[in-house]
């Protein structure tokens, strides 16, 4: 599988199972409500546990491109980082929401010195954009990544056409 390697940045494709990914934060895509209800939102709800969601609700709405750091549950991560890319469940996803969702993961990973990521693909459901776009506008917010200490990214990938979709945006062909 594809892997892009900067001086700050180490991007990588990971098919392992979400809960057994031992990295400092979980990416975790949901809207600006912050009800856990589609995917991936609601598969790390069911990885974590219920009783993330309601933590997350206590500090809502959040502003599409904002993050919010909770604990992971019983993920081997730990911590999730959840981060608005929509106004609304299954709301309409623009590229510009992945680029801002994706910068203020980058932010809270500097804030809260993570060093290692876990990120699913965003965006590209239902209302969402191409799966292309999304895993573009992803790597490369994370390939611009400038901070004071070096990140690890696993580009999360659920199936064969996601490890493709990241492979072409690592490969520039995306």
């Amino acid at each position: 599988m594809a892997v892009d390697n900067t001086e700050q940045v180490t991007i990588q494709i990971c098919t392992d199972p979400w809960e057994q990914v031992d990295v400092d934060a979980f990416v975790c895509p949901t809207n600006s409500l912050g009800l856990m209800s589609s995917y991936p939102a609601s598969k790390l709800r069911d990885l974590a546990g219920t009783a993330i969601e309601s933590q997350v609700l206590a500090h809502t709405p959040l502003a599409v491109g904002a993050a919010f750091v909770t604990g992971a549950g019983s993920m081997r991560a730990r911590n999730l980082i959840h981060v608005a890319n929509t106004d609304e469940p299954g709301g309409k996803v623009q590229v510009e929401d992945i680029l801002r969702a994706t910068a203020a993961v980058l932010v809270a990973c500097q804030v809260k010195g993570f060093t290692s990521i876990a990120i699913p693909l965003m965006g590209a459901f239902d209302q969402g954009i191409p799966a292309e776009e999304a895993a573009r506008a992803i790597h490369s917010e994370f390939r611009s990544y400038r901070g004071d200490r070096p990140l690890q990214v696993l580009l999360m990938a659920k199936d064969a056409d996601e490890v493709e979709v990241f492979e072409m945006a690592i490969e520039g062909t995306g």
